[in-house]
């Protein structure tokens, strides 16, 4: 594979480990790295902006000593790829972004928000939050809105969209919007693709890069 550093992006209520399928298939010779979300890093509280989370992962192309890197998002980590490649389309070569999170109307932001109020307090803890902090985070992620920067992406962009009629719609709204994107559905996977059919994702996305 030909791409001089792979940068894995979490979702909300994700961690960096939430990439180990997709780790431990890497091809040979591959590099890449899975940070933490700027904002997210449990023990840093701090608030979440989009724009500083997309410049913290272009930092990663320093640290490597790369000029550009390929990005895979997911939900959340999503938007910040899109980001990413919008403020800085040179370092971006190619995107691969899944279940992209909807635009949710208020109704449907609050059922959202109810839902995590009845999370297990472990599930939450794992990728350091608690219901208060994760319910705050939903509030600001549901106000993102990555439309402005999709018609400076110029990176080779593949969405991958689950079952979930909400994500496939945001999913195909993103793929219109940058040129010539790829759109592919996953039936067999719900709203999380790369953890509900790593498999399936894996393909996909090596054979992209390559």
């Amino acid at each position: 594979m030909s791409v001089p550093l792979l940068v894995f992006l979490h979702g909300l209520g994700q961690t960096p480990q939430s990439w180990q399928d997709q780790i431990t298939a890497l091809p040979a010779g591959t590099r890449a790295v899975a940070p933490w979300l700027e904002g997210l890093r449990p023990g840093r509280p701090a608030d979440f902006d989009l724009e500083k989370a997309a410049d913290a992962v272009l930092a990663q192309l320093n640290r490597f000593g790369v000029d550009r890197a390929a990005l895979t998002g997911s939900g959340l980590g999503a938007a910040v790829a899109i980001a990413a490649a919008g403020r800085s389309p040179e370092a971006v070569s190619q995107l691969v972004l899944s279940d992209p999170m909807p635009r949710t109307p208020r109704l449907a932001g609050a059922l959202q928000r109810l839902a995590v109020r009845a999370m297990p307090a472990g599930k939450l803890a794992d990728a350091g939050l608690d219901r208060a902090r994760m319910i705050e985070l939903m509030k600001v992620a549901s106000g993102i809105d990555v439309r402005r920067w999709l018609p400076a992406v110029t990176a080779r962009t593949l969405v991958v969209a689950g079952s979930q009629p909400a994500i496939v719609a945001a999913a195909r709204e993103l793929a219109d919007g940058i040129p010539e994107a790829r759109l592919e559905t996953v039936p067999e996977a719900g709203a999380f693709v790369p953890q509900e059919a790593p498999a399936t994702f894996n393909e996909l996305l090596y054979e992209f890069l390559g």
